[in-house]
């Protein structure tokens, strides 16, 4: 379910979804990485080398990214760097590996003389040493912004080009994403992602993101209106009371129909993955990240908790209907003449899985279930008629399954609305 087909209705981190396969779940709720003293002594040592007292203020910029699509341009981090320079007297140290030396040139180029380049000059311990000494790291999707969350060290991500933060952001609290206002809000579609997309993030967004993560006192932080963030979302993470990691919206802006199955695809995957849900920790955390919403227009929940329910309740009697013709073939399998028919069952599942894969299509809110249905089916093994039959009926009875769990946590998150939504009227109105 984090396929990159559908990712944007996936509110789980990957750590949070691995922890939901494993028998007992890790007391710990963040990464660690232990970090030694003589990688300590390395980095005091580093910092001396470039006139950096132990009492200055440190802001660590990593420039690169797996991908050119994922950076934010050398020219906005120098802006940023300016401005880390005038408002915190901050000293800039640019890391990377040797291969990225080229994007601190560009840096250098922008802004001279304000940041120390050191690419190539750490292992990934001393790396970690460096960050845990550090204010906080600015970054791209990148691996060094997860060692930094390990060490502790606070992570404001520009989230630009095909990244998805929800899924693979920095884990533990008190991290911030800052990320241009797509044309589909919450999307991370090809399509949508460009070059001209990349330096629309502008350097102050970026620095209100660090002001968020440095000055932050507990709680999180909530802005009901920001003139110098019309264009771009703030999210900062914290720990639901369903014990998993949340991004929640710093601006306050009106719900959508893809936060309300967003939400619900959260309750439903944590309900379907662990042997024990708990009913009240859901609905705490349903009602936490509600409250960081503000109203649509009039009705709206109550339009798309209806079409949303129908168009799941939909993929489910298709699945249904998978799992009445695979009986059917299980049934056959092993008489004497009945090849022909089961040859015929065989193609009426074909046909049922393209009618599917349209269904997703014309439901964009149903992808994540008929795209798993299809890998499933994909990833069918062996040569043994029975034991694949088999198989593909647990596949079509859990995608029944998990679409009518859809259809609960939908309703659930929009009754939940609607409770906070009155709750606020009548405090309103006295």
């Amino acid at each position: 379910f984090t396929s990159v087909f559908h990712r944007e209705y996936n509110d789980l981190n990957l750590c949070d979804i691995t922890r939901c396969f494993v028998d007992e779940t890790p007391e710990s709720r963040q990464l660690v990485f232990d970090v030694h003293d003589e990688d300590r002594a390395f980095v005091r040592v580093l910092l001396e080398e470039h006139g950096i007292a132990p009492d200055e203020y440190v802001a660590c910029l990593q420039l690169g990214a797996s991908e050119e699509s994922k950076r934010w341009p050398e020219s906005r981090f120098a802006e940023l760097g300016r401005l880390l320079v005038e408002k915190r007297q901050a000293r800039l140290l640019l890391v990377g590996v040797a291969e990225e030396a080229g994007l601190g040139e560009a840096f250098e180029k922008e802004a001279p003389g304000i940041a120390s380049r050191l690419y190539g000059q750490t292992t990934i311990p001393q790396l970690a040493a460096l960050l845990e000494r550090a204010n906080v790291l600015v970054t791209n999707d990148t691996g060094t912004m997860h060692i930094a969350a390990a060490v502790g060290c606070p992570v404001a991500l520009v989230s630009v080009g095909y990244v998805h933060f929800r899924e693979t952001g920095p884990y533990g609290p008190g991290h911030c994403a800052v990320e241009y206002r797509r044309p589909r809000l919450g999307s991370a579609e090809r399509e949508l992602v460009g070059a001209d997309e990349r330096g629309k993030v502008r350097a102050e967004q970026v620095l209100r993101a660090v002001d968020l993560v440095v000055e932050r006192e507990g709680g999180l932080p909530q802005l009901e209106k920001d003139a110098e963030l019309t264009d771009v979302d703030l999210f900062i993470t914290g720990f639901a009371p369903d014990g998993c990691l949340e991004w929640y919206p710093v601006v306050r802006r009106p719900i959508t129909a893809m936060d309300l199955c967003r939400i619900a695809y959260r309750a439903m995957w944590l309900n379907y993955l662990w042997d024990n849900p708990q009913r009240e920790a859901e609905a705490q955390s349903i009602d936490c990240i509600l409250r960081r919403y503000a109203a649509p227009p009039d009705n709206s929940v109550e339009v798309w908790e209806r079409e949303e329910g129908k168009a799941f309740k939909g993929f489910s009697e298709l699945a249904q209907k998978g799992s009445r013709i695979t009986e059917r073939l299980l049934d056959l399998l092993g008489r004497e003449g009945s090849m022909r028919k089961a040859q015929e069952l065989v193609a009426q599942l074909m046909a049922l899985d393209e009618e599917m894969r349209v269904y997703g299509e014309l439901h964009p809110s149903c992808r994540p279930l008929v795209r798993i249905a299809r890998y499933e089916r994909d990833n069918l093994e062996g040569a043994d008629p029975h034991l694949l039959a088999s198989r593909t009926l647990d596949i079509y009875r859990e995608s029944c399954k998990r679409a009518r769990l859809m259809r609960q946590k939908i309703e659930r998150v929009a009754e939940a609305w609607e409770r906070l939504l009155a709750a606020f009227r009548r405090d309103a109105s006295r």
